[in-house]
């Protein structure tokens, strides 16, 4: 019964943080919608802060929730990895897409940077979990050049980072990208790069 009503209080305040913004947003408004006195919400959360912490902490979780499911698929490994990536780099597209306007719940991301990138960067740690146990299950694939696998784990954490600003930035049409084909142009990128290219490779 507590969780549920810390789950809706969260839930409330995201909508309403997303339709009013965060400073035109009161205690009392997410008591009023939450249909929760006062003495509740202060029950679960001491401050406005503190609830706008559990909101971005709430979809980073959800973030790595999809990722998860990905994870757990019965796919051939490099398959599953072309999916993970592509779902890695919608992510923060599919949360916008859930609030309306979406355009509001991405200044909730943009508004404090820093607290967005503490929490991010602890989804990051479980997505790398998930993402190495998948390239060295990739690693038994004869088309696939070990050494590349080796870089994507280098490289692919400063892709998603690339992503992330990007998103807070609503800058895609100012870089020339295309938001709604990117991911599975990057996916396939990628997955061209980890395949066995002698003449490429050699000259690396």
């Amino acid at each position: 019964m507590a969780n549920r009503t810390r789950e809706k209080l969260i839930d409330v305040a995201r909508h309403l943080f997303a339709r009013k913004g965060i400073e035109n947003t009161t205690m009392v408004d997410i008591a009023n919608a939450s249909e929760k006195g006062r003495r509740t919400v202060y029950t679960y959360f001491k401050s406005k802060s503190a609830i706008y912490d559990a909101v971005i902490e709430s979809e980073s979780e959800r973030m790595v929730e999809r990722l998860r499911k990905v994870y757990s698929l019965d796919l051939p490994p490099v398959e599953k990895l072309r999916q993970f990536v592509v779902i890695r780099f919608e992510i923060l597209k599919m949360i916008s897409d859930t609030a309306t306007p979406s355009e509001p719940l991405r200044s909730l991301f943009s508004t404090n940077s820093k607290r967005y990138e503490k929490i991010t960067q602890l989804a990051l740690e479980k997505e790398k979990i998930m993402l190495n146990s998948i390239l060295r299950q990739c690693m038994d694939n004869p088309d696939i050049d070990r050494r590349q696998l080796a870089r994507l784990k280098v490289v692919m954490p400063l892709l998603q980072q690339g992503v992330d600003i990007s998103f807070m930035r609503n800058n895609y049409r100012d870089l020339g990208v295309d938001e709604a084909s990117f991911s599975n142009v990057v996916a396939d990128f990628i997955l061209n790069g980890l395949r066995k290219h002698s003449a490429i490779n050699s000259s690396i």
